[in-house]
This record gives structure tokens, C-alpha cells and sequence, in this order.
């Protein structure tokens, strides 16, 4: 039931027994006394929890900025988490005047801080940006607040907020240790992140190791033994289901286990560990060199926040019918290899798009996993995914699609195109694919194979949409393909559009 967990909070070793499900938020501010970290939506949607999350990975290392609410108390073994009140005591510690970060102090003289509840969260993405941000713009620094929200400033001050910080950091080095070492020679973090990225873990207080408590929620009661296993990559689902989870025996922590995290190339497919986050699969050298111009749609998953946490195997493995990363990968041809974690490197495989067996139902038989996706990567192609949210941003689809398509001169040599959210599971809409193959490119091919997608599914209506709307929406979304694709049709389906 219980683990031996050994991990640095702030400047701090913190040695403890626990259950590894324990919402890491309830330990900090129950436990620790941590309570910069502040309990809000509860469901990663708000940020206001946010707390940075540092690993070593080889010779290398991350920190990121991560919802605390949905991180499992046993991710962090061994990992360095910093608070609120870390960033704060490294600036006391560095001499900063006020023993303010400098993003605390653009906050401060920009006035983007009224109620002050929103505002540890804001710090903690800004800081994270800084740390890893590929760019240091005001784009950047909006798209690492995304999943922040403040109900008091009307955000206008918080974007003055973020452009002093670009004047003010926009020379950072591009070299990971080089940025940590400058930022915190200027006060922007601890001196224990340079030091953890260097493999300097602390020694531990010993009076503070004996004295770090089990964690409130952990009870000395026997567990249920006729409760099924639990499995957990990122946590986005099962905590949001989950609120305040009870102690279980089975927790598995998926994206602890490195078999499970890694992209590599075997020949011309992609191997992608199913523990691989949302984040890193966007930001992945392989990925984007495989499908040019992918990155374009990672703001369409969530929020930085989240991203930071979804995995790849979630998101398919949640089995829902708008998962956006299941479109994307039905479209480029993936197939999922399932395994035993008993015995791994002796599973199946299964092309995606046969993996769902029905509404929330998948070819996993009891104890299989979804252990990886192999992605064909070979040829040059086009890729678009285009989605139909109620929020521009930051929502669940009520319809989405994706297209690949490889092309002959001005024909279609071969397409693959997905659907969701119109059919009790995700789809491969074979016959508008094969329709689509050998047509010229134009508007009236785009036109017709709307129509054609709209003719092969059968939606059902709920609070997103009527099952009518549902494949109006579709048709748009293949005319979107189009446009996005090949701007010479645009003029043509706009035409059709406006009739």
C-alpha cells in the first residue's frame, strides 16, 4: 500500500511513507504546510495550483510547470518540486530586493495582482517558461499562462507583466544549464535548480526526514483487496474522476516506467512510448521532422498546464471519440502495440482504428496495456487536423478530423482521413478515403468529399450538438482541410461555403 518516497521540495529532502495516488496538492498544503499552492477547480483547469516539476532524464533535465491537483504523490520520487514559497525564499536568499523573483516584481509594479489567489500559479508558468520556454516572446509567455485563470485583472496588466519580462530576458542563453545558471544569478530561481540539474541533490535535514509525516489521506486500515487495479499516466482523467481518491492497492504509475517514455526511429516508423506527454510529443525532433508542421495544432490540446501532464496513451486510452491526439494518429496510420507490463516486448499489435470495439470499450483483454504507438514515417505527405470546439481554445470537440494526404503531381495518391465525436468511437472514413484517391486537387474534390464524409457517419445529438450539426460540422471541417492545405481551393470552397 504504502512507498518509500524520496524527493526535494524547494531546498528541502523530504523522505516519507505513502500511498503514490495521493494528490500531490493535499500533501504540500496538508502535510507540508505549503499552501502557496492553492485549491481551486480541482480538475487542472484553472492553474492556480501550479507548481514547477524538475527530473533528470540521462544528462539532461526538465522542469515544468504542472497542476498539482493532478499529480500523483508518487511521481515525484526523486524529482525536485518547487513552490511558490521556494521562488520566494531563493529571491530572499540571492539578496533580490523585496525578496521578490523578477516576475513577482513585473507583477507587482504592473499592478497584475488584485485578489491574489490566481497569482503563485502565474508566477509558477512564467517561471517555467523562462526556464524552458523555446521562445522568449509575448506569444510565448500568453501561451505559458493559457491554462491560468484570474477573475479580477482583466489579464491586460498581466500581459504588461509578461512583455517586461521579455525586455527583460529575451538574451537568455538557448543552452538548458546556461539559462538556469543565468536566471538564477538574477534571482528568477532557487539555487537548487541549477544544483539538481547538476545531480547535487542535498543531504537531508535529519530532524526534518524523521518528522516528515505520512500523508493525511493515507490511512493504517487494510486496503480493499476486491478493488480492480488502477492504472495512471498523467493523471488528467483519473483525478478529475477522482477527487479525493482513496487508497487502493494495483496503482500503477505508467509514467514512471522509462520503457514507456521514449520516441525512437526503427527504419521508417516511430516508436512512441505511450507515457510520452502531449507536450513532449509536439516538441519531439522525430515528430516534427516526420509530420512537418504538426506543432501548428499542439495549442489546440488544452493548456500548457495540461499538456504538461496528458500522456499519448491517455488520450487514446480514455477512449473517448473526440480524443484529439486519437484523430491525428488514425489519420497519420499509427497502429498500438499492446503489452503485458509482466512481459514486455512480446504483445500485438492492432491498427488504431480497430483498437475501439465500442463506446469507452478497447481490444484490451485483462492486464494489457497500450504500451506504445509505431507511427509510419516514410514519404513525404500533408498533414491537417482541424476541430469545432464551443471555446476557440481550451475545450473538449464536439467534432473533429484529420487528413493525411500524399500526392502524385496534382492527384491524391493516397488519404487518410479521421473523424470524431460522430460516431460512438473514432473513425476511419475508408470510403472518403478511398474516394479521395487519384482525384485532382480542387475545390470541387473538396466540395464532393465533404459531402461524401457526411453521407458515411451516422452521429447521434447530446449537449455538444445534434446528430445534423454533428455532420454539417464535419463537412466544414474536410472543406477546412482543404483550405488549410491548398489555398488555390480556397476561393472555390469559400464559394460553396457562402451559398
Amino acid at each position: 500500500m504504502k512507498k518509500a518516497l524520496r524527493f526535494l521540495v524547494n531546498d528541502r529532502v523530504v523522505e516519507t511513507e505513502a500511498w503514490e495516488g495521493t494528490p500531490a496538492l493535499d500533501f504540500l498544503r496538508l502535510d507540508l504546510g505549503l499552501t502557496g499552492a492553492k485549491e481551486g477547480c480541482r480538475e487542472g483547469d484553472c492553474g492556480a495550483c501550479a507548481v514547477l516539476l524538475g527530473e533528470r532524464n540521462g544528462n539532461g533535465f526538465a522542469y515544468r510547470a504542472v497542476p498539482s491537483c493532478l499529480l500523483a504523490l508518487g511521481e515525484l520520487d526523486g524529482r525536485h518540486l518547487v513552490t511558490i514559497e521556494g521562488l520566494a525564499e531563493g529571491a530572499a536568499a540571492a539578496g533580490a530586493e523585496g525578496g521578490l523573483t523578477p516576475v513577482m516584481r513585473a507583477f507587482v509594479e504592473e499592478n497584475a495582482s488584485q485578489c491574489g489567489f490566481c497569482t503563485p500559479g502565474f508566477i509558477i508558468s512564467l517561471t517555467a517558461w523562462l526556464v524552458a520556454g523555446r521562445d522568449i516572446d509575448e506569444e510565448g509567455a500568453v501561451t505559458a499562462v493559457e491554462g491560468n485563470l484570474c477573475r479580477c485583472t482583466g489579464y491586460a496588466s498581466i500581459r504588461r507583466a509578461a512583455a517586461r519580462l521579455v525586455a527583460e530576458f529575451s538574451g537568455l542563453p538557448a543552452e538548458p544549464a546556461a539559462r538556469l545558471a543565468a536566471l538564477a544569478a538574477a534571482g528568477a530561481v532557487p539555487a537548487a535548480l541549477p544544483a539538481f540539474a547538476r545531480g547535487e541533490l542535498p543531504k537531508a535535514r535529519p530532524a526534518e526526514a524523521a518528522a516528515a509525516p505520512a500523508p493525511s489521506g493515507a490511512p493504517d486500515a487494510a486496503p480493499d483487496a476486491t478493488r480492480p487495479a488502477t492504472i495512471v499516466a498523467g493523471g488528467t482523467d483519473f483525478y478529475v474522476r477522482n477527487v479525493d481518491p482513496e487508497p487502493r492497492e494495483g496503482f500503477a504509475l505508467l509514467g514512471r516506467d522509462p520503457r514507456l517514455r521514449g520516441i525512437v526511429r526503427r527504419g521508417s516508423v516511430l516508436e512512441i512510448g505511450a507515457a510520452v506527454t502531449i507536450a513532449e510529443f509536439f516538441a519531439s525532433p522525430e515528430i516534427r521532422a516526420a509530420v512537418p508542421g504538426i506543432e501548428a495544432y499542439e495549442g489546440s490540446f488544452a493548456s500548457s498546464l495540461i499538456r504538461n501532464r496528458a500522456t499519448l496513451g491517455g488520450n487514446v486510452a480514455n477512449a473517448s471519440p473526440v480524443a484529439d491526439a486519437t484523430a491525428m494518429l488514425i489519420a497519420l496510420g499509427a497502429s498500438v502495440r499492446i503489452e503485458r507490463p509482466a512481459a514486455p516486448g512480446a504483445g500485438r499489435g492492432v491498427p488504431l482504428e480497430s483498437f475501439f470495439l465500442g463506446y469507452k470499450r478497447l481490444d484490451l483483454a485483462p492486464g494489457e496495456i497500450a504500451a506504445a504507438f509505431l507511427l509510419p514515417a516514410a514519404g513525404p505527405f500533408r498533414f491537417s487536423f482541424e476541430k469545432a470546439s464551443k471555446r476557440k481554445s481550451l475545450d473538449i470537440a464536439a467534432v473533429n478530423s484529420a487528413l493525411r494526404l500524399e500526392l502524385d503531381g496534382g492527384r491524391v495518391a493516397m488519404a487518410r482521413l479521421s473523424a470524431g465525436g460522430v460516431a460512438a468511437t473514432p473513425l476511419l472514413l475508408e470510403a472518403t478515403s478511398n474516394f479521395l484517391t487519384g482525384r485532382e486537387i480542387s475545390a470541387a474534390t473538396a466540395i464532393e468529399a465533404a459531402r461524401s464524409a457526411a453521407a458515411e457517419v451516422s452521429p447521434i445529438g447530446d449537449v455538444r450538438g445534434s446528430a445534423g450539426y454533428r455532420s454539417r460540422v464535419l463537412e466544414r471541417l474536410v472543406l477546412g482541410h482543404f483550405a488549410r492545405l491548398f489555398p488555390e481551393t480556397q476561393a472555390g470552397i469559400a464559394e460553396e461555403v457562402l451559398r
